[in-house]
């Protein structure tokens, strides 16, 4: 799976990283590893947005979240990502 990650804001390698190690736990839930994951961190006005990209052979998501805080942002954007996934994989299975 190809990750990419766009900032407008400047975050350090280990953020980088941190990122990316969320997204890898999130394969458990997509059915094929050809796809790719996009992650953008914008800023607007006092707000941080995060939006993230899933894009696989069968999968498609789309999700943003928005914030005063970069981390907490970060972590509800991947707690909805979870979710969502979570229920797509359920529905797959239970079919």
């Amino acid at each position: 799976m190809n990750i990419k990650i766009h900032s407008e804001i400047k975050i350090n390698k280990e953020y980088e990283d941190y990122i990316k190690e969320k997204i890898e736990k999130l394969k458990k839930f997509m059915f094929d590893d050809s796809g790719y994951v996009e992650f953008y961190i914008k800023k607007d006005g006092p707000l941080f947005l995060t939006e993230i990209y899933l894009h696989s052979k069968n999968l498609k998501i789309f999700l943003k979240e928005k914030g005063n805080d970069l981390n907490k942002s970060v972590e509800i954007l991947f707690d909805r990502t979870k979710g969502k996934l979570r229920k797509t994989h359920d529905k797959i299975i239970n079919k």
